[in-house]
């Protein structure tokens, strides 16, 4: 039973760690200087969110992300 569910565990990390390694990163620089690593998974909540957290206003970050016609919304 321990090995049973020892096994579950460590295959269902392994398949979380693959999911993860898919998604793209980049390295990009706000305009206040602040560098972060942002995760580019194609979804808009996540460009809004990363335009903020890189220092632009939502105003620009929602610009910039409706000129992205990939992003999924």
């Amino acid at each position: 039973m321990k090995v049973t569910i020892a096994i579950i565990l460590a295959s269902t990390l392994l398949m979380v760690g693959i999911a993860q390694a898919q998604v793209r990163t980049v390295t990009k620089t706000g305009p206040n200087g602040k560098t972060l690593v942002l995760k580019m998974d194609g979804k808009y909540s996540t460009c809004l969110r990363d335009g903020q957290r890189l220092g632009y206003s939502l105003e620009s970050a929602t610009r910039y992300c409706d000129s992205l016609p990939s992003l999924k919304k």
